[in-house]
């Protein structure tokens, strides 16, 4: 059997090794040991799967692959697997009145694996689950994870299924804009360009997007205003959160130094966070009303006046 390490053919043979889980416990030690993190394993171009192919002899496989990675690239394979189980746990539960105990202790699992994902992802990320609302919600992430967790084996009529949808729901908002953010933190300079360019030819699509989001919210379908509007924030916040990685890329650039009209960047940055606090605010406390304004008319204006900047910072870069 031949074991390739991201399209590498390792060189080491086996020794004590005679089963696929054993293989596989070895590698992954070999992996920890190095700083890194196992992201997938493939058996013959079929997904390693512990539960039925750790006692199948190697002797029957021609290929093991591991694919290995940083820090950050475990973060975001991990964020992209949570999001697509959120979504696969939202079907599963839509219409439904009850649960099987099997379906209960796999629910359960499921939280708590959800738990330790957000645990790693805030201790590498540095966030403060207990102090961050998804937009549009009134609950911390901390909160939502706590109760998805709690409640999570008491799934037995429909009221109780749709409370949990509504925090899963709002677990998939902070979902997408986390992973949306992550992404950025590990680019290269030519695609941090890139963002920059497209988000400077997109403002006024983005600007239309926030116009729909009042009118969604005023006809009264908050859910989906409250999802297209989680989308045109995490457009913002990936730029935003592109500028840390694009100041490690390119030392020299000091953003501190982009003033127009006597204001500085970071200035109009924490104007345009303080705008983005505010709707989130409107909406915890269900002023529609207020948010819509604010979403409408504020922020757009904000965008336009931050344009300038972004023109002058991709002016420096180029």
């Amino acid at each position: 059997m031949e074991i390739y390490i991201n399209e590498h053919l390792l060189d080491s043979s086996l020794e004590n090794e005679k089963k696929l889980g054993e293989v596989f416990g070895e590698i992954t030690k070999w992996v920890e040991a190095k700083g890194k993190y196992l992201l997938g394993c493939t058996v013959d171009g079929i997904e390693f799967q512990s539960s039925t192919m750790h006692d199948q002899g190697i002797e029957t496989t021609h290929k093991m692959e591991f694919f290995v990675g940083e820090e950050m690239d475990f973060l975001v394979s991990t964020l992209n697997e949570l999001d697509l189980y959120v979504d696969k746990v939202g079907s599963t539960l839509f219409g439904r009145d009850s649960l099987t105990e099997k379906e209960s202790k796999e629910l359960s699992d499921g939280a708590k694996w959800i738990q330790s994902v957000l645990n790693s992802a805030s201790n590498l990320l540095h966030l403060k689950l207990d102090q961050i609302k998804p937009m549009g919600t009134g609950n911390t992430v901390a909160q939502i994870v706590a109760d998805i967790s709690a409640n999570s084996s008491g799934l037995d009529n429909t009221d109780t299924i749709e409370t949990f949808l509504e925090n899963l729901r709002d677990l998939k908002l902070f979902i997408m804009d986390l992973i949306a953010r992550t992404q950025v933190l590990d680019l290269d300079l030519p695609t941090l360009k890139e963002i920059l360019n497209t988000f400077i030819g997109n403002i006024g699509g983005l600007k239309e997007s926030f116009v729909k989001v009042n009118e969604a919210y005023q006809s009264g379908k908050d859910e989906v205003a409250t999802e297209l509007l989680t989308q045109s924030i995490s457009q913002i916040n990936v730029l935003l959160t592109s500028f840390i990685t694009l100041k490690l890329r390119k030392p020299d650039l000091d953003l501190s130094q982009v003033v127009i009209e006597g204001i500085g960047f970071e200035e109009k940055t924490g104007e345009l966070n303080e705008i983005l606090a505010s709707i989130a605010v409107a909406l915890e406390e269900k002023d529609i009303i207020r948010a819509g304004d604010s979403i409408e008319y504020e922020l757009p204006g904000a965008l336009d006046e931050f344009l300038p900047f972004l023109q002058s910072i991709r002016e420096k870069i180029s």
